[in-house]
This record gives structure tokens, sequence and C-alpha cells, in this order.
């Protein structure tokens, strides 16, 4: 019985190191709320792109799993000219039998356009963009291409900053606004969002 009892248990252990090694890994994030003036400033290049390629990576253990996208660059709005497509890594995503969830990072998808604000291009990082998702708006797609935030809301204006936000980011840079919901505010199309960042930059 004691040996039917040990080969049980160790049957049990194995069973749950491979439940472990198969469930996502989920870390929680906190990131500070950033002012659309600042991350003009501390990002290292800004640019209109859109995603060609994504694939996973998984240089040294379930931890180091990250998603590689390959953009094309549309348009430089702050920073050195990008010469062919531009790599950003993101922590997270999936290879057989492990997954690695990063809370707040969203991992991008093949065909999105988007502006992008990189916080540093020698540097892996968690997440590449200056403020996370603050850092990520998309354009979607349309007869008029307007542009919103990283979870969809339209952007209907870009100031400065907004010192009526919180310390602890909501996903959205302080100064770019929202349509409240039930406004039929326009949201602004990309060419507009783009003078408005550049304008930033020069100020």
């Amino acid at each position: 019985m004691d040996g039917i009892r040990r080969k049980r248990r160790g049957a049990a252990a194995i069973g749950a190191a491979l439940a472990l090694a198969a469930a996502p890994s989920a870390q929680a994030s906190t990131v500070r709320s950033v002012s659309m003036a600042e991350m003009v400033a501390r990002a290292e290049l800004v640019f209109d792109g859109r995603v060609l390629e994504v694939h996973v990576e998984q240089p040294a253990g379930p931890q180091s799993i990250r998603t590689c996208a390959r953009f094309e660059v549309i348009e430089v709005l702050k920073g050195a000219a990008v010469t062919g497509p531009l790599e950003l890594c993101f922590a997270g995503g999936a290879v057989p039998g492990l997954r690695r969830v990063v809370a707040g990072v969203a991992l991008p998808e093949v065909g999105e356009r988007g502006f992008y604000f990189v916080d540093d291009l020698g540097a892996p990082r968690v997440h590449p963009l200056t403020g996370w998702a603050q850092g990520h708006f998309r354009v979607a797609p349309g007869p008029v291409e307007v542009v919103t935030t990283e979870d969809g809301q339209p952007v209907v204006a870009v100031e400065a900053d907004d010192p009526r936000a919180g310390a602890l980011s909501r996903g959205v840079a302080r100064g770019a606004r929202v349509a409240p919901p039930g406004s039929r505010a326009p949201a602004l199309d990309a060419a507009t969002f783009a003078a408005r960042v550049r304008a930033l930059a020069g100020e």
C-alpha cells in the first residue's frame, strides 16, 4: 500500500508541475500617468506605422517569452529616419506548451496601423513604448482614418497636458482627450493627429 501511495503522490506532483508549465503566467503592472508633452519629449522615436509580421521568441526560459513585431514605418514624427522595417519586442506571447501574459501589454497584430512612441530603441524592455498603452494609438480603417487609444476610444483632441488626471495611468496619456460615451465630437484623423504630435515635438 505504501508503495502505491508513493506512486500516486509522485504522479500527482508531476501532473501539477505540468499544469503549472502550461498555465498562463500573469504579471501585474503599475504604470505612471504621463502627459502627451512628456511622452513626446521622452520618446526616442515617434512614428506612424503598420505591423507587417509578428513572431514569438523564447531566448531563455518561460519568463523570457516575447512577441516581436516588424513594422513598416510610414512616417517618422520624431527621431532619426528609419530605413527598412523596424522591429519592436513586447513581453508575453505563446510557444508550444507555454504562455506568458503580462498585464497591461497588448500584443501587436498583423495589419494593425497606429502611432507608436518608442521609449528607447537600444534597450530591451517589458514594453517598448513610452507609458505602455499611453504611447500606443491605433488608426481605425475606413473612409476617414481616425485615431483611437489602444483600447479603441476615439481621440478628439491632443493637448500638451491635463493636470486633472491621476498619478497612475488609465491607459490614455494626459492631454489625449477621448470622446465621452454618447458624444458626437469627431475623432481626429491620422493627418491631424500627426500634425499635433509634430507641433508638440517642436514646442
